[in-house]
């Protein structure tokens, strides 16, 4: 994943949370989890040696 697509998809996840989209706890917390993955997935590409 690069960057780009990682905001692309904190962008969808704000516009989901605005359309009232995560309800649930359960779903917002997944939906955090999965973007925070995916960022930290973009920090282990960027910085192999951390």
């Amino acid at each position: 994943m690069n960057a780009k697509l990682l905001f692309l998809q904190i962008e969808i996840f704000f516009g989901r949370l605005q359309e009232g989209k995560y309800d649930h706890p359960v779903a917002l917390a997944m939906a955090l989890e999965s973007l925070a993955n995916m960022a930290w997935d973009e920090v282990d590409t960027v910085y192999p040696n951390l």
